[in-house]
Protein backbone atom coordinates (compact mmCIF):
# COMPACT_ATOMS: atom_id res chain seq x y z
CA UNK A 1 0.00 0.00 0.00
CA UNK A 2 1.64 3.54 -1.04
CA UNK A 3 1.76 6.20 1.19
CA UNK A 4 -1.36 8.14 -0.34
CA UNK A 5 -3.62 5.08 -0.45
CA UNK A 6 -2.53 4.75 3.64
CA UNK A 7 -3.08 8.51 4.39
CA UNK A 8 -7.16 8.38 3.05
CA UNK A 9 -7.37 5.08 4.61
CA UNK A 10 -6.58 7.66 8.29
CA UNK A 11 -8.74 10.12 6.50
CA UNK A 12 -11.84 7.73 6.49
CA UNK A 13 -11.46 6.30 10.05
CA UNK A 14 -10.75 9.99 11.27
CA UNK A 15 -14.49 10.81 9.19
CA UNK A 16 -16.11 8.04 11.49
CA UNK A 17 -14.70 8.96 14.84
CA UNK A 18 -15.89 12.54 14.38
CA UNK A 19 -19.40 11.20 13.34
CA UNK A 20 -19.23 9.17 16.89
CA UNK A 21 -18.17 12.60 18.66
CA UNK A 22 -20.86 14.60 17.09
CA UNK A 23 -23.26 11.90 17.68
CA UNK A 24 -23.08 10.23 20.75
CA UNK A 25 -26.39 10.31 22.29
CA UNK A 26 -27.97 8.79 19.61
CA UNK A 27 -27.71 5.13 18.14
CA UNK A 28 -24.34 4.08 16.60
CA UNK A 29 -24.42 0.82 14.44
CA UNK A 30 -21.40 -1.31 13.76
CA UNK A 31 -22.90 -1.40 10.38
CA UNK A 32 -23.55 2.25 10.00
CA UNK A 33 -19.81 3.31 11.03
CA UNK A 34 -18.57 0.61 8.00
CA UNK A 35 -20.61 2.73 5.60
CA UNK A 36 -19.14 6.15 6.66
CA UNK A 37 -15.84 4.67 6.21
CA UNK A 38 -17.11 2.91 2.72
CA UNK A 39 -15.69 -0.57 4.03
CA UNK A 40 -17.67 -3.65 4.88
CA UNK A 41 -18.38 -4.44 8.32
CA UNK A 42 -15.75 -7.11 8.98
CA UNK A 43 -12.68 -5.04 7.19
CA UNK A 44 -13.37 -1.89 9.30
CA UNK A 45 -13.56 -3.01 12.37
CA UNK A 46 -10.55 -4.76 12.05
CA UNK A 47 -8.54 -1.42 10.44
CA UNK A 48 -9.85 1.02 13.00
CA UNK A 49 -9.27 -1.58 15.99
CA UNK A 50 -5.58 -1.85 14.55
CA UNK A 51 -4.77 2.10 14.08
CA UNK A 52 -6.78 3.13 17.20
CA UNK A 53 -6.41 0.29 19.99
CA UNK A 54 -10.23 -0.10 20.35
CA UNK A 55 -13.01 -1.49 18.12
CA UNK A 56 -15.71 0.81 16.80
CA UNK A 57 -17.75 -0.16 19.80
CA UNK A 58 -15.69 0.14 22.65
CA UNK A 59 -14.63 3.60 21.15
CA UNK A 60 -18.05 4.70 21.29
CA UNK A 61 -18.45 3.12 24.76
CA UNK A 62 -15.70 4.55 26.48
CA UNK A 63 -16.64 8.34 24.86
CA UNK A 64 -19.98 7.76 26.46
CA UNK A 65 -18.60 6.96 30.52
CA UNK A 66 -15.72 9.54 29.89
CA UNK A 67 -18.33 12.48 28.73
CA UNK A 68 -20.92 11.03 32.23
CA UNK A 69 -17.82 11.44 34.08
CA UNK A 70 -17.16 15.07 33.28
CA UNK A 71 -20.72 16.12 33.51
CA UNK A 72 -20.36 14.60 36.95
CA UNK A 73 -17.42 17.06 37.44
CA UNK A 74 -18.81 19.66 36.03
CA UNK A 75 -22.23 19.61 38.09
CA UNK A 76 -24.26 19.15 34.98
CA UNK A 77 -26.47 16.52 36.07
CA UNK A 78 -29.98 15.80 36.68
CA UNK A 79 -30.16 12.73 38.49
CA UNK A 80 -28.43 9.33 37.76
CA UNK A 81 -30.92 7.45 35.72
CA UNK A 82 -30.79 10.52 33.27
CA UNK A 83 -27.11 10.11 33.04
CA UNK A 84 -27.48 6.63 32.45
CA UNK A 85 -30.33 7.05 29.38
CA UNK A 86 -28.12 9.87 27.72
CA UNK A 87 -24.77 7.33 28.00
CA UNK A 88 -27.14 4.59 26.39
CA UNK A 89 -27.71 2.57 29.17
CA UNK A 90 -31.28 0.97 29.87
CA UNK A 91 -30.58 1.20 34.30
CA UNK A 92 -28.92 3.42 36.52
CA UNK A 93 -27.68 -0.10 37.66
CA UNK A 94 -26.00 -0.84 34.33
CA UNK A 95 -24.78 2.38 34.36
CA UNK A 96 -22.92 2.44 37.30
CA UNK A 97 -21.30 -0.92 36.57
CA UNK A 98 -20.12 0.22 33.36
CA UNK A 99 -18.84 3.47 34.84
CA UNK A 100 -17.42 1.88 37.73
CA UNK A 101 -15.59 -0.84 35.64
CA UNK A 102 -14.26 2.59 33.15
CA UNK A 103 -13.50 4.86 36.17
CA UNK A 104 -12.37 2.36 38.93
CA UNK A 105 -15.03 4.41 41.28
CA UNK A 106 -18.78 4.44 41.65
CA UNK A 107 -20.34 7.88 39.97
CA UNK A 108 -21.22 8.69 43.90
CA UNK A 109 -17.89 8.96 44.36
CA UNK A 110 -16.58 11.17 41.73
CA UNK A 111 -16.33 14.94 43.13
CA UNK A 112 -17.30 18.58 41.02
CA UNK A 113 -14.17 20.02 39.87
CA UNK A 114 -13.64 23.74 39.33
CA UNK A 115 -12.29 24.90 35.85
CA UNK A 116 -8.21 24.83 35.95
CA UNK A 117 -5.81 27.81 35.45
CA UNK A 118 -3.34 27.80 32.48
CA UNK A 119 0.42 27.62 34.06
CA UNK A 120 2.94 28.79 31.99
CA UNK A 121 6.65 27.65 31.53
CA UNK A 122 9.48 28.86 29.52
CA UNK A 123 11.39 26.87 27.56
CA UNK A 124 14.88 26.88 25.77
CA UNK A 125 14.55 25.00 22.69
CA UNK A 126 17.92 24.30 21.02
CA UNK A 127 18.58 21.97 17.63
CA UNK A 128 15.72 19.59 18.21
CA UNK A 129 15.89 17.60 14.75
CA UNK A 130 12.69 16.56 13.11
CA UNK A 131 10.91 14.85 10.32
CA UNK A 132 8.36 16.12 8.71
CA UNK A 133 5.61 16.80 5.56
CA UNK A 134 5.40 20.26 4.22
CA UNK A 135 1.64 21.64 4.03
CA UNK A 136 0.17 24.64 2.16
CA UNK A 137 -3.22 25.56 1.49
CA UNK A 138 -6.75 25.15 3.60
CA UNK A 139 -7.28 22.05 6.27
CA UNK A 140 -10.86 22.25 5.72
CA UNK A 141 -12.67 19.56 8.13
CA UNK A 142 -9.96 17.51 7.97
CA UNK A 143 -6.11 16.77 8.81
CA UNK A 144 -4.44 15.63 5.70
CA UNK A 145 -0.56 16.23 6.72
CA UNK A 146 -1.14 14.59 9.82
CA UNK A 147 -2.15 11.51 8.25
CA UNK A 148 0.12 11.86 5.55
CA UNK A 149 2.94 11.86 8.45
CA UNK A 150 1.28 8.96 10.38
CA UNK A 151 1.01 7.06 6.69
CA UNK A 152 4.80 7.56 6.06
CA UNK A 153 5.74 6.38 10.00
CA UNK A 154 3.58 3.05 10.25
CA UNK A 155 4.49 2.20 6.49
CA UNK A 156 8.07 2.80 7.61
CA UNK A 157 7.13 0.59 10.54
CA UNK A 158 7.56 3.24 13.50
CA UNK A 159 6.34 1.62 16.61
CA UNK A 160 3.47 3.80 18.17
CA UNK A 161 5.63 5.05 21.20
CA UNK A 162 7.79 6.41 18.95
CA UNK A 163 5.07 8.92 17.05
CA UNK A 164 4.59 11.80 19.04
CA UNK A 165 3.70 14.25 16.60
CA UNK A 166 4.57 18.31 16.39
CA UNK A 167 3.28 21.03 14.49
CA UNK A 168 4.99 24.05 13.53
CA UNK A 169 3.01 26.93 12.18
CA UNK A 170 4.50 29.01 9.62
CA UNK A 171 1.56 31.11 8.34
CA UNK A 172 -2.07 31.25 8.57
CA UNK A 173 -4.26 30.95 11.33
CA UNK A 174 -5.29 27.06 12.66
CA UNK A 175 -8.46 28.22 14.19
CA UNK A 176 -9.56 29.20 10.53
CA UNK A 177 -9.79 25.83 8.78
CA UNK A 178 -10.76 27.67 5.71
CA UNK A 179 -8.07 29.87 5.69
CA UNK A 180 -4.83 29.27 3.81
CA UNK A 181 -2.19 27.92 6.23
CA UNK A 182 1.17 26.97 6.07
CA UNK A 183 2.60 24.48 8.36
CA UNK A 184 5.01 21.18 8.99
CA UNK A 185 3.57 18.14 10.10
CA UNK A 186 6.62 16.83 12.32
CA UNK A 187 8.26 13.92 14.23
CA UNK A 188 11.07 14.05 16.52
CA UNK A 189 14.12 12.26 14.53
CA UNK A 190 15.64 11.19 17.68
CA UNK A 191 12.57 9.81 18.87
CA UNK A 192 12.14 7.60 15.46
CA UNK A 193 15.67 6.49 15.09
CA UNK A 194 15.77 6.47 11.47
CA UNK A 195 15.02 8.25 8.61
CA UNK A 196 11.37 7.79 7.51
CA UNK A 197 11.48 7.50 3.12
CA UNK A 198 9.26 10.44 2.31
CA UNK A 199 9.64 12.76 4.99
CA UNK A 200 11.71 16.01 4.70
CA UNK A 201 14.61 16.91 7.74
CA UNK A 202 14.40 20.20 9.37
CA UNK A 203 14.96 21.53 13.22
CA UNK A 204 12.33 22.80 15.19
CA UNK A 205 12.21 26.81 15.20
CA UNK A 206 15.30 27.54 18.48
CA UNK A 207 14.37 29.99 21.29
CA UNK A 208 12.76 30.59 24.01
CA UNK A 209 8.91 29.77 24.08
CA UNK A 210 6.15 30.15 26.72
CA UNK A 211 4.91 26.98 27.02
CA UNK A 212 0.91 26.52 27.78
CA UNK A 213 -1.25 23.10 28.08
CA UNK A 214 -4.32 23.34 26.32
CA UNK A 215 -7.57 20.84 26.28
CA UNK A 216 -10.72 20.07 24.23
CA UNK A 217 -9.86 20.90 20.78
CA UNK A 218 -7.16 22.45 18.33
CA UNK A 219 -8.55 26.01 19.25
CA UNK A 220 -5.73 28.27 20.70
CA UNK A 221 -6.83 32.09 22.76
CA UNK A 222 -6.52 34.91 20.12
CA UNK A 223 -3.09 36.82 19.99
CA UNK A 224 -3.81 39.34 22.28
CA UNK A 225 -5.19 37.45 24.82
CA UNK A 226 -2.08 34.94 24.96
CA UNK A 227 0.45 37.85 24.79
CA UNK A 228 -1.51 39.23 28.36
CA UNK A 229 -1.15 36.06 29.91
CA UNK A 230 2.44 35.32 29.30
CA UNK A 231 3.19 39.03 30.03
CA UNK A 232 1.47 38.71 33.44
CA UNK A 233 2.11 34.98 34.60
CA UNK A 234 6.09 35.25 32.97
CA UNK A 235 7.62 38.87 32.29
CA UNK A 236 8.08 37.36 28.70
CA UNK A 237 6.96 38.79 25.78
CA UNK A 238 5.26 37.08 23.01
CA UNK A 239 7.12 37.27 19.83
CA UNK A 240 5.06 39.00 16.72
CA UNK A 241 5.01 36.89 13.42
CA UNK A 242 7.10 34.06 14.98
CA UNK A 243 5.86 30.43 14.46
CA UNK A 244 3.91 28.54 17.16
CA UNK A 245 4.92 25.22 17.81
CA UNK A 246 2.45 21.72 19.24
CA UNK A 247 3.32 19.01 21.01
CA UNK A 248 0.68 16.64 20.76
CA UNK A 249 -0.09 14.40 23.81
CA UNK A 250 -3.02 12.34 22.79
CA UNK A 251 -3.59 8.77 24.39
CA UNK A 252 -5.40 7.76 21.54
CA UNK A 253 -5.13 8.08 17.24
CA UNK A 254 -8.37 8.97 16.85
CA UNK A 255 -8.87 11.45 20.50
CA UNK A 256 -12.64 13.04 20.72
CA UNK A 257 -12.35 16.93 20.75
CA UNK A 258 -12.64 16.26 24.32
CA UNK A 259 -9.65 14.59 24.86
CA UNK A 260 -7.14 16.59 22.84
CA UNK A 261 -4.30 17.24 24.76
CA UNK A 262 -1.06 19.46 23.39
CA UNK A 263 1.59 21.65 24.77
CA UNK A 264 1.62 25.48 22.76
CA UNK A 265 4.45 26.75 22.19
CA UNK A 266 4.23 30.29 22.16
CA UNK A 267 7.91 32.06 21.12
CA UNK A 268 8.47 35.18 23.15
CA UNK A 269 11.41 37.58 23.98
CA UNK A 270 12.57 39.36 27.07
Amino acid sequence: MNVATYARKLSRLRRVASHVDAHLGESLSLDALADIAHLSRFHFERVFNEYSGETPVARVRRLRLALARRRIEAGRVGSLLELAFDSGYGSAEAFSRAFRAAHGMAPSAVRPRAAEARPVRIELLTGQRIQYVHFRGRLGEGIPPFDELRAHALLAGIPRERRKGWCVQLAGDMNNPSGEIELQAALLSERLGQQVPGLQQGHLPEGHYAVLRIGGGFAIPGAAELARHIETSTGWRMQPDAPMLRCFHNTSYLPADFERQFDLYVPVER
